[in-house]
């Protein structure tokens, strides 16, 4: 079959497909969420992010009584202009900002913010009054809905001013009236809060009768959370009943003397039932007196902080405390005032966990703790070692501003997580739905194989048909013209016939001529014939030269046998009459008498070689312009699409080279 024509019918059978892969292809992107990538990429996301979360902290909620937070005026409206700003205690280089959202119980018992601005932003000025936005959002950033703190990393900048500007309002959670509400704003310098108790203005106020939203509770360390890590052992908190009231005390030896700035006190864990049987500030004393001293005998004193609890908006879960600058190495706790059971009104004293910050990391883990309580009186006296074990009853207590990164990171993964199988979903159906596509373009283009293989074989028939018709008319003149010399003959010899010395040279000549047509008519049945046809080029070839060089000296050498398989049919016949030729040329042109055919064929090409020892090819017809191939070689060559070289050899003789592919050009095809 000719290239053009296999490309033609295989263009007009296969354009539908391809048509329609390329639809397929073209098909618009889609949700936001599905650029994620393929369904494997994005199930390696939704691994990442649940890997991240086994390992941050959980937002549990603070339980009991405790201060809210700030909240300003109610508005009928959202556009509307409130702010609030901290007046550091001085110039700080501040690197990050955390805002924590005031939070309600939604009626399906979930937490949401209440009153977090839509529109808003953060700026720091310094005492120059230059001004500096560290952050700023809108509704278009999908901050809310959340029940996380924010997290607002920043640029390191100098301020000794934080304010927060809204624009946007969102409604209060019982009336829909609209209103600016935080919970805490928290101001970082490394990992020291330095917001904490700082002075607060704000632009309106909402006036509370219960007292539990104050300017002042939006910088007082309170939030409603409690430190759950995902890290450390749980640890049983330190708790004594006491006989009395008198004076007690815990002291704390930090082993090296340090310039501590802080302290934050852990109220013993009361446990995880609903409703709790005690405050959330079980065991702080209500009225404590800490020291500092650089020797253990506290010779010398520093009085460190004097703490009162005068109601219950002023304590919580963990208590931080600021404290001037005090270079210490050990620490007193001294309760003056304990704490009360509200069932029984005994008195008892314990702790959590005490930590001694110095720019807010603690330099009291694993530090050695004594008690001025006798030991026999102690309810637990294992238990004393725990108030500097690092742990509380869930793990690990962290620092608070990773404690809070964690809280907010969280929010974070756990809303792109239900984006994600939403996009995990619709990769897996765009999946199926390839898959169904794919199902139907295999089904068609099986059966435009099918119908390619039809239509070449149905061609290829009919070119072996032609060829088959070809040859038959070529021998069939060859006989016809014997047959009628051998007529000739007859007629010659019925002349004749008295003479006999004509009469048998006649005959003889008869005889002859009668023997080259039963080669010829032979030679015919073998290539015409079903059989004969596909036996192979080896048989074609073995046979002609057995026929033609009988009566000459000549080898025949096959290499590549298996790569013949792979010629069309017509070719093989094309080959033969090639060969043949070739030979009929030696024996009637070149008096030769050896005579060395090369058969050698590979995966793309074969080489047919064919020489002699004869006189060359000065008295063969030859293609003109220099080219010494005779006319026939070359007409036969082109048919078969390669190409003949026909040259004298050194010494004597002529070399013949066919060059044809053993492929086809478009082996797809």
């Amino acid at each position: 079959m000719k290239p053009i024509i296999r490309c033609s019918i295989v263009k007009l059978i296969c354009q539908p497909i391809l048509l329609l892969t390329a639809a397929a292809a073209s098909e618009p992107p889609a949700a936001s969420w599905t650029s994620a990538g393929s369904a494997t990429a994005i199930e390696s996301q939704l691994q990442e992010i649940a890997d991240e979360l086994a390992s941050l902290a959980h937002p549990r909620l603070m339980t009991g009584v405790g201060p809210i937070g700030y909240r300003s005026q109610a508005h009928a409206t959202a556009n509307q202009a409130e702010w609030i700003e901290i007046e550091l205690k001085k110039a700080t280089t501040i690197d990050a900002v955390i805002i924590v959202p005031a939070l309600y119980h939604t009626p399906d018992s979930t937490l949401e913010a209440d009153g977090f601005p839509a529109d808003f932003r953060i700026v720091a000025a310094d005492d120059h009054q230059h001004e500096t936005v560290l952050a700023s959002f809108t509704a278009a950033d999908g901050l809310l809905p959340r029940k996380a703190p924010l997290l607002i990393d920043c640029p390191s900048t100098v301020a000794s001013r934080v304010r927060l500007e809204a624009t946007r309002l969102t409604p209060r959670s019982w009336d829909g009236q609209y209103c600016l509400q935080l919970a805490e704003v928290l101001v970082f310098s490394g990992e020291q809060n330095v917001a904490l108790n700082q002075s607060v203005t704000c632009s309106s106020t909402d006036d509370n009768p219960e007292g539990a939203r104050d300017t002042l509770f939006v910088v007082d360390g309170f939030v409603p959370y409690l430190i759950d890590a995902q890290e450390g052992k749980r640890s049983i908190a330190f708790l004594t009943h006491l006989r009395d009231t008198e004076p007690c005390s815990i002291t704390i030896d930090l082993g090296q003397s340090h310039q501590l700035d802080g302290l934050r006190l852990h109220a013993a864990d009361v446990s995880d039932n609903v409703p709790q049987s005690h405050a959330n500030n079980f065991g702080i004393p209500r009225h404590l007196k800490i020291d500092g001293a650089t020797t253990a005998d506290f010779a010398k004193p520093i009085l460190v902080a004097d703490y009162r609890i005068e109601s219950s908006l002023a304590t919580g879960p963990a208590i931080t405390l600021s404290i001037p600058p005090t270079n210490c190495r050990f620490v007193r706790l001294t309760s003056l005032a304990p704490s009360l059971s509200g069932n029984s009104g005994r008195p008892f004293f314990g702790f959590a966990e005490i930590e001694c910050l110095v720019e807010g990391r603690n330099v009291a883990v694993g530090a050695a703790v004594s008690t001025s309580l006798p030991i026999e009186t102690l309810s637990r006296p294992d238990r004393l070692q725990a108030i500097t074990d690092g742990n509380n009853y869930y793990g690990t207590i962290l620092p608070v501003r990773s404690w809070l990164s964690q809280l907010a990171r969280r929010h974070d993964l756990e809303t792109e997580q239900p984006l994600l199988r939403i996009a995990l979903a619709d990769a897996y159906q765009r999946q199926s739905e390839m898959i169904q596509r794919l199902t139907w373009l295999s089904l068609l283009l099986v059966a435009a194989v099918v119908a390619v293989i039809a239509v070449e074989r149905a061609i290829r028939q009919r070119a072996i048909f032609k060829t088959r018709e070809q040859i038959a008319a070529d021998l069939h003149d060859e006989l016809g013209a014997n047959l009628h010399a051998l007529a000739l003959y007859g007629d010659l010899a019925t002349d004749n016939i008295d003479r006999s010395e004509k009469l048998s040279v006649l005959i003889g000549q008869m005889r002859d001529l009668a023997k080259r047509c039963g080669k010829a008519a032979k030679a015919c049945v073998n290539l015409l014939e079903s059989e004969g046809l596909y036996d192979g080029l080896v048989a074609d070839l073995n046979r002609e030269s057995a026929r033609l060089l009988a009566d000459l000296d000549h080898t025949l050498t096959i290499e590549g046998h298996d790569h013949l398989t792979s010629l069309a049919p017509k070719n093989q016949i094309g080959i033969a009459l090639f060969y043949r030729e070739c030979l009929t040329n030696i024996i009637r042109h070149s008096g030769a008498t050896r005579v060395e055919t090369e058969l050698l064929a590979t995966d793309r090409e074969l080489v047919l070689s064919v020489l002699d020892n004869g006189c060359g090819l000065g008295r063969q017809p030859v293609t003109g312009r220099g080219n010494q191939t005779p006319t026939s070689l070359a007409r036969r060559a082109r048919l078969l699409g390669g190409s003949v070289v026909a040259a004298d050899r050194v010494g004597g003789g002529t070399r013949v080279t066919l060059r044809t592919r053993t492929q086809p050009r478009w082996p797809h095809l």
